[in-house]
């Protein structure tokens, strides 16, 4: 290619760089700014040790303590899970297992599901109250008494308007 074309072709090339630049209202690069970035850390700042909770930030990945409405329905889905359960050894296995499924969060159901144990279950009868062990708006983990020993449940809900749903069972003597 001789010098003429491509010197023709630089210019060409530049005048349309040039107009697409202004088209889209673009400027050439801005000068580099002298100033120095800020410095950004990672965190929440530790509330002064001699306040008392009240100031303590509120950071949202803590888990907020359970209100009466969380405690009060994570307590009565542990029951309802509890009911279910007891029944293990007088209903039909596969009548068992759909009614318990019921009651399970979606990860629980693939851990329990068509596991044919029910009528392993020595427990019959719900002998007390739920006693909550600990809970957040979104976990709990309840005891609840039976002719069989107690029932550990664990119960869990995305959401604080969601359903609670069990996600974990445990006995004294679990039937595996």
């Amino acid at each position: 290619m001789n010098t003429t074309r491509r010197s023709l072709l630089l210019v060409g090339a530049a005048v349309t760089l040039s107009g697409v630049l202004a088209a889209c209202g673009g400027d050439p690069a801005p000068e580099p700014s002298t100033e120095p970035t800020p410095e950004w850390t990672y965190g929440t700042p530790s509330p002064d040790p001699d306040a008392g909770e009240e100031e303590a930030p509120n950071d949202s990945l803590l888990p907020q303590e359970a209100d009466q409405d969380a405690r009060d329905g994570a307590a009565a889905a542990a029951i309802v899970t509890a009911k279910v359960w007891i029944q293990g050894s007088t209903m039909e296995q596969e009548e068992w297992n759909d009614a318990l499924m019921e009651t399970l969060s979606p990860i629980a159901q693939d851990a329990y599901d068509g596991r044919w144990w029910g009528y392993r279950i020595r427990a019959t009868e719900i002998t007390g109250d739920p006693e909550i062990q600990s809970a957040t708006m979104s976990t709990a983990f309840i005891t609840v008494p039976t002719d069989g020993g107690d029932l550990n449940l664990t119960l869990a809900r995305p959401t604080p308007t969601s359903q609670w749903l069990t996600s974990g069972i445990d006995t004294a003597e679990d039937p595996q």
